[in-house]
């Protein structure tokens, strides 16, 4: 009777520990299966990344400077508050300051990204190296904003009250859909 007992008790930890496994994966797999798809899911950002910044640097204007969409934008923008040659010139002046800097910052980026993908595809994962990486990243990207704000305020100024009225509608229709960059006003 006892011998039924102890077979009986013995199958049923033997039964529990199948349906164990039966409903999660050891824990390495777990651990392997996040990782694989964290390290694809950064890989996958780095490329967006990569990708856009490489489509914002755009083709180079007559003067070999790059101009992209932004500066389409800018220039679609003057032509409809009117601005004047003096206020082009002012603005294009501005911009071109401020070109050199953020050039040298873009590239810093992308190698900062560069080493992000070699440290998350290194043999061995150093945690404190990618999250050091990550801040310098975010560090980068900070003082690419405050230069394009830097930009945008200057490019205002030049512009007096009732131009920059007409800019900010002119954005709002790009922004409400009221025209697309690439085509005439949408009806």
């Amino acid at each position: 009777m006892q011998n039924e007992q102890n077979q009986q008790s013995q199958q049923s930890r033997i039964d529990a520990q199948a349906q164990d496994r039966s409903v999660a994966p050891p824990p390495r797999r777990v651990r392997g299966r996040l990782l694989a798809a964290s390290l694809s899911g950064l890989l996958l950002i780095g490329t967006g990344l990569m990708i856009s910044s490489a489509r914002a640097a755009g083709p180079a204007g007559p003067d070999g400077a790059a101009e992209g969409m932004p500066m389409h934008r800018m220039h679609k923008i003057l032509d409809a508050v009117g601005a004047t040659q003096g206020q082009r010139d002012q603005i294009k002046a501005i911009w071109s300051g401020l070109r050199p800097q953020l050039k040298a910052e873009r590239t810093n980026h992308q190698n900062l990204r560069q080493q992000m993908v070699a440290a998350l595809t290194a043999p061995t994962i150093n945690a404190g190296t990618v999250e050091q990486l990550r801040k310098q990243a975010m560090a980068s990207a900070d003082k690419m904003s405050a230069l394009i704000t830097q930009g945008m305020v200057q490019s205002a100024q030049v512009l007096t009250p009732d131009q920059r009225k007409l800019a900010q509608q002119e954005i709002q229709m790009d922004q409400q859909g009221g025209r697309h960059h690439w085509g005439p006003p949408s009806e």
